[in-house]
């Protein structure tokens, strides 16, 4: 679940200044441990960018931290870490050759990267629905 803080945070720079019962319970629905730029942007109808900005306003204020992951040509993580200089040189990943499936090392460099953003667990922030 996300924060309170991350939602007014949220709130505070959506356009309109405001976020509807809807948006509120689909962004508390986010796995707080992998958030994506696109899910933040469907969510609030908004820019890359402005899903970006928001993103790394809540990194800023140590609501959220930066991570990266590997993707393997199919699409599934290979590897994540919190920069890019941590990942791995290599992954393995399967590929399909002959209809067979076979593993394979690809070099890092070679693969898609995504920025995920997760929540601080040491933030003081108060699971959204809760009190003080």
């Amino acid at each position: 679940m996300l924060s309170n803080k991350f939602l007014q945070t949220i709130s505070k720079l959506v356009p309109g200044g405001t976020l509807s019962a809807k948006e509120l319970q689909l962004l508390s629905s986010l796995n707080p441990d992998k958030i994506y730029v696109e899910n933040v942007r469907s969510i609030l109808g908004v820019s890359h960018r402005s899903a970006v900005r928001i993103l790394e306003t809540a990194v800023r204020q140590g609501l959220f931290k930066r991570g990266i992951e590997i993707q393997c040509p199919d699409g599934t993580v290979a590897a994540s870490a919190d920069a890019e200089e941590k990942l791995p040189v290599t992954v393995h990943c399967w590929t399909e050759e002959e209809g067979h499936p076979k593993e394979v090392e690809l070099p890092t460099e070679s693969l898609t990267k995504t920025t995920f953003y997760r929540l601080n667990d040491e933030s003081d922030s108060i699971t959204f629905g809760q009190t003080a």
